[in-house]
């Protein structure tokens, strides 16, 4: 018996509706591979979205995923700034002091 069948017998159990659930997944999961969970997670976004009762809370937990995304990214991305600012700072005051150097050799020469 499918599940539409155990539904319409009134048989509201979870339990051949996660089976059906598992199956379909490992099949996609077997044939497509590791793109398959990309789909999987937009299905359950999706499957979350769709029904009023569960919309907020789905809402919030994708909300504050890509905000924690975009959070870690933004202080990744400044550090790595931070550390590039360093060392470009490092690399402009040992050319100047080396510049420096070298003009302060040719003036003497240029004094005898």
């Amino acid at each position: 018996m499918t599940w539409l069948e155990s539904i319409r017998n009134w048989d509201y159990s979870a339990e051949p509706v996660l089976d059906w659930l598992k199956t379909t997944i490992g099949f996609h999961l077997e044939i497509w591979g590791w793109p398959a969970y990309i789909g999987i997670l937009l299905f359950f976004i999706g499957l979350g979205l769709a029904f009023p009762a569960t919309r907020g809370l789905t809402s919030l937990i994708v909300s504050g995923t890509i905000r924690m995304v975009f959070t870690y990214l933004q202080i990744v991305l400044s550090l790595i700034t931070v550390q590039l600012a360093g060392f470009l700072a490092r690399v402009l005051l040992a050319n100047f002091h080396r510049a420096r150097r070298w003009v302060a050799d040719h003036l003497s020469k240029a004094r005898g």
